[in-house]
């Protein structure tokens, strides 16, 4: 008998309950765009609940959009599907009415939870003999409980056994609220997290790790298994007006004891004191556990005034959302900050690294971005020697704009000395000189090891997915390329580049949309594929056709020589390849770095004039 399915009612009190769950409450959008699907699905207009009707009604684009172009609704189709498997494998695993998004549709299905099944009659079996029959039970309930006492410890080591010294800072809370504290609650977060990660003998886990966990801490296995800690650092911060309210504990993962608590009241000037107390606390408990790590870390420098690391954090918080216009933004606070206290490393660091990528996108003309790059990043190292951030940023100036590999080479280990756990020194060595230098083997350990160390910055991820095509193994850069795109704050070269590797492995209609994506993304108006992607994307003629006119736009500097380049060794045309490749030599064009190491003057590796120009860069030419 077929069961009857859930009325409009039940749905909608199922709804709420998800909706209303730690899970989605802060899941942005999502509960919103649940909502809408479900209450269409019930209004009867299934016709509604298509992708290209979607992207218009709900998520705003205009009348031209295309989802073949715009995968907007598949991403967050996707994000939803694996929220609510988390509710219901979670929270809601006791929930009656299941609401459900099928794979490849947006037409949410309702239904009860499953009725355990039915016992099943057992086989008829040959009768052991009854001697043969008890030494049979006993043999096997001996196997089951060997087993079960094996996987039961097992389970619970890796639930409750992660390095004792481990330590998860999850982001404190914004009491009240309001969003224009929210960069200062984060920015405690990240500081505290700095603090401690310069602590001899402690782990801690990197912030985009414990990003997701804003205002739904995990659950204490949650924590052992996703996290990998034995140790959890939570708090609050209320600020209002120069008053600040910030409470602060450690809790002991194995039993979720409180090894250490304590709230301050203070003026918002004290707050690098209060993280300084914090630290030195959490040193101090680490000392009664361990009997062994917990030395207080080296002091951070602090800002000459409040103001100046309010702008400081307010720079991180844009640097951090990863896109054009908020990477602009970061710089002027950063400079801002500069203004108020011209001696502050860290802000001096962190605009180094947003001028250099500022210079390398095209957002400010590269020799303004990086000479205002290089010597930041030198005042920072002058300023704080143990700053790993600093040594990194001056490296990738080196690297990048000076082609002083040798002396980039020499910042990078220094920044890794410094800050062995530092994943951004780790991760801009690789791709500021062992990638340009073809150097795959050390490139790919030290990827490894910054992946390891945190596995979501999207400038590392997005750099490992076009080593894994420097490396020849395409189909691996795709599926890396795909794990970029579900992060937050896309550049359009990321679709670009997502394109070019599915045309190498072979997908070339995938690879055409890609591209129209980047186009769009970028504001042209026609997004056929040109040029170099036509040719990708196996329209030869096309490509041949439209290379006088690319060629005419890098000679009036209306595009990149490199570009030009490109075209011309994919179309078997070296000479004019080779041409255009010295002119972006001479220009000092920022993507000439990659000219050793660009898959798509690969042709080119060998011949003498290509490795003159890779010579003139300062590196060293490849063996063909």
């Amino acid at each position: 008998m077929t069961r009857q399915q859930p009325g409009p009612d039940e749905v909608r009190a199922a709804l709420e309950s998800v909706v209303s769950s730690e899970g989605f409450s802060a899941a942005g959008r999502l509960p919103h765009f649940l909502r809408h699907l479900v209450e269409t699905a019930l209004a009867g207009q299934p016709d509604r609940l298509k992708e290209s009707v979607l992207g218009i009604e709900f998520f705003g684009r205009d009348a031209s959009f295309d989802p073949r172009i715009d995968s907007v609704v598949r991403v967050e189709a996707r994000r939803l599907r694996a929220r609510l498997e988390d509710y219901y494998n979670g929270p809601g695993r006791e929930d009656r009415v299941r609401i459900l998004l099928p794979r490849g549709g947006y037409v949410p299905e309702f239904s009860y939870a499953s009725a355990p099944a039915p016992a099943q009659p057992e086989p008829q079996l040959t009768p052991m003999p009854r001697g043969w029959r008890l030494a049979g039970i006993l043999l096997l309930l001996a196997a089951i409980g060997i087993s079960l006492g094996w996987w039961q410890a097992r389970s619970m080591r890796r639930l409750r056994e992660a390095p004792v010294a481990t330590i998860a800072v999850l982001p404190f809370e914004n009491v009240g609220g309001d969003p224009e504290n929210e960069y200062f609650s984060d920015g405690l977060t990240e500081e505290i997290i700095h603090r401690l990660a310069r602590t001899p003998g402690l782990r801690v886990v990197a912030r985009s790790l414990v990003a997701e966990y804003r205002g739904k801490p995990p659950s204490l296995d949650e924590a052992a298994i996703k996290l990998n800690a034995s140790m959890l650092v939570e708090g609050s911060v209320r600020r209002q007006g120069q008053r600040l309210r910030v409470t602060a504990r450690l809790v002991a993962v194995r039993d979720g004891a409180t090894l250490w608590a304590e709230s301050y009241e203070r003026t918002a000037a004290d707050v690098f004191a209060i993280q300084d107390g914090i630290a030195r606390s959490i040193a101090a408990a680490l000392r009664i556990q361990t009997g062994a790590a917990g030395t207080a870390a080296p002091a951070m420098q602090r800002p000459a005034t409040l103001e100046a690391y309010h702008l400081y954090l307010r720079g991180r918080q844009q640097a951090n959302m990863n896109t054009a216009e908020s990477m602009l933004r970061a710089v002027r606070y950063f400079e801002d900050s500069l203004q108020l206290d011209p001696g502050y490393a860290p802000a001096l660091a962190s605009l180094s690294v947003a001028s250099t990528m500022a210079g390398y996108y095209g957002l400010m003309p590269p020799a303004e971005a990086w000479t205002r790059a290089r010597q930041a990043a030198q005042r920072a190292v002058a300023i704080d020697p143990l700053l790993a951030d600093a040594h990194a940023a001056l490296g990738l100036s080196l690297a990048w704009q000076d082609w002083n590999w040798t002396a980039a080479e020499a910042a990078f280990r220094k920044a890794i000395d410094v800050d062995p756990q530092s994943a951004t020194a780790r991760g801009f060595y690789a791709v500021g000189v062992l990638l340009p230098e073809l150097r795959l083997k050390e490139a790919q350990s030290e990827y490894r090891t910054a992946l390891d160390l945190d596995p979501l910055p999207l400038f590392l991820n997005y750099t490992y997915a076009f080593f894994l095509l420097v490396d020849g193994r395409p189909a691996d850069a795709v599926s890396q390329y795909e794990r970029v795109l579900e992060l937050e704050g896309l550049h359009p070269d990321v679709y670009w580049d997502y394109g070019m590797a599915l045309a190498y492995a072979g997908r070339r209609d995938e690879a055409r949309r890609a591209f129209q994506t980047s186009r769009q993304r970028r504001g042209a108006k026609d997004l056929n594929p040109q040029g170099l992607e036509a040719f990708l994307c196996g329209d030869v003629e096309t490509a041949r056709r439209q290379a006088h006119g690319i060629e005419a736009a890098a000679a009036a500097g209306r595009a990149d020589a490199m570009d030009a380049a490109r075209l011309f060794a994919a179309l078997g045309d070296r000479n004019r390849a080779l041409d255009w490749l010295e002119r972006a030599v001479e220009r000092r064009e920022p993507e000439a770095v990659w000219i050793k190491a660009d898959p798509r003057l690969a042709s080119l590796r060998g011949l003498p004039r290509h490795d003159a120009l890779v010579r003139r860069v300062g590196l060293t030419p490849s063996r063909r």
